[in-house]
């Protein structure tokens, strides 16, 4: 059986928006997420048919007149308090670090996997061929761009191919990024 030489613990990695809001608008927002390990800002979405109206961020006001995404420009340390006014819409509310870019939150999902030394190679999104000497086997479906944490690193996937077998179990071939 497959699974009998899937012996090596992995996880496959999901990356999301870290969110401390996503509902409608109310006058204090409450917010649900939790705090993000470092300083950050906030990117607020409104979205909706009656946007116009401003938010708050701690003494931070940011004045929408459609539906549409701003940033906040104070770095925090600590959940702002978040107030709205004249907004009748829905309100996405995701952290930015100190650059800019999205704060992610980590899923791992623990999958069996195998690997092996194994020449092959793949084209990256340029057109050119990069070689790869390592395959990972498993019976979890693998996409290409896929996050794999093996106990000492991160591989991203670039190639994945199945194969199914005459036995009814199919196999997921996935290369991955040196």
């Amino acid at each position: 059986m497959i699974d009998d030489y899937l012996n090596q613990a992995a996880s496959k990695v999901a990356l999301s928006n870290h969110v401390l809001f996503n509902g409608p608008s109310t006058s204090t927002l409450t917010l649900t997420g939790t705090k993000p390990s470092v300083s950050f800002r906030l990117k607020i979405n409104v979205s909706g048919v009656d946007c116009a109206g401003s938010v708050t961020i701690n003494s931070e006001t940011i004045t929408f007149v459609a539906a549409t995404t701003k940033v906040s420009t104070t770095l925090l340390t600590a959940l702002p308090t978040i107030t709205t006014s004249g907004l009748n819409c829905t309100i996405l509310i995701t952290c930015i670090d100190s650059g800019g870019a999205d704060i992610k939150d980590e899923t791992l999902t623990t999958i069996a996997t195998r690997t092996e030394r194994y020449d092959s190679g793949y084209y990256d999104p340029q057109g050119v061929w990069t070689k790869t000497d390592t395959l990972i086997l498993t019976t979890t479906a693998l996409n290409i761009g896929d996050i794999v944490r093996r106990p000492l690193r991160d591989y991203t996937i670039r190639k994945a191919e199945d194969n199914p077998d005459l036995g009814g179990v199919t196999e997921f071939y996935s290369y991955l990024a040196n």
